[in-house]
């Protein structure tokens, strides 16, 4: 997969314009509501014998505005663990557009006619509630309008389970109520926190707008360097504003080498059946 990081300010479409498809959104989390956007994108490339292409966005556009030290946006993953996930679905382009207070000013025509005209998409596929341009003013309908000439508008349902809309929103309303498995299963793979080990043996959150659990202690995967146990790892309250939160873990089971050796830490809940039942039902002690 090729990655290609856009600034509004200095674009040039013509030095990454080709015949493609492309499937847009935020897409935090990739979760399955995501994934029905990339497949349904990757139906018609099959089609069409074209390439897959998705093209997101660096920061949620809440983010643009809001002051760092009271901003009350949670993430599902990083950029970087979006772009892996990117990866796993196959994407052939992924296209990361800055999300700056000059792209936020950027009228719905301009943005169809710079980020998808002058790109050479012959087919955009995006959810039914994607909003684009100044003030979020284009929706699937203008898009289909503007884009008629040139490009294939295709509207993706939401995906519902249980009769309820999957999406970002609720995946993160689970997690903040500690609903671990309800979550997962939903995002269609693990839910990943990563960290750092510090020298007292505490981890330390290295993405501060990360959604967490509420305060409890949890059985989760946890990987050291090359090990990886079901470890009890307590969280605690979780502030309003954004910290590094520092979590107390019961790593026992890690050789002193990996403790010494590495400081990098995932926690990791993964999908039900790729852990042992019993801890899956038991995840929450408090």
């Amino acid at each position: 997969m090729e990655v290609y990081y856009l600034k509004s300010s200095d674009f040039k479409p013509k030095l990454f314009a080709r015949p493609m498809v492309m499937a847009l959104g935020f897409f935090d989390g990739v979760h399955l509501g995501h994934q029905q956007v990339i497949n349904t994108a990757r139906k018609f490339g099959q089609e069409k014998n074209l390439p897959l292409a998705v093209m997101t966005f660096d920061r949620h556009s809440s983010m643009v505005f809001a002051d760092p030290k009271k901003a009350s946006f949670r993430y599902l993953n990083t950029l970087q663990e979006k772009i892996d996930l990117m990866k796993r679905e196959k994407v052939d382009y992924l296209f990361v557009v800055e999300f700056s207070r000059d792209f936020a000013a950027t009228s719905p025509e301009d943005f169809v006619q710079r980020y998808l005209i002058d790109l050479q998409v012959k087919v955009a596929v995006a959810g039914f509630d994607f909003t684009f341009g100044k003030y979020g003013l284009g929706n699937m309908e203008l898009l289909k309008k503007l884009g008629e000439a040139n490009f294939q508008t295709v509207t993706v349902p939401k995906k519902n389970e249980h009769n309820h809309k999957i999406s970002s929103t609720r995946i993160r309303k689970l997690i903040s109520e500690g609903k671990m498995e309800d979550a997962v299963s939903l995002l269609g793979h693990e839910y990943l926190i990563e960290g750092k080990l510090l020298p007292d043996r505490k981890i330390m959150i290295t993405n501060k707008l990360q959604q967490l659990p509420p305060k409890g202690t949890y059985l989760c995967q946890t990987q050291i360097g090359s090990e990886q146990y079901n470890v009890q790892i307590d969280f605690p309250k979780i502030t309003d504003q954004p910290a590094c939160q520092v979590l107390q873990a019961d790593l026992q089971q890690f050789s002193e080498n990996n403790l010494e050796k590495y400081d990098e830490v995932k926690i990791i809940w993964p999908l039900k059946g790729n852990i042992d039942e019993a801890a899956l039902n038991n995840s929450v002690f408090g």
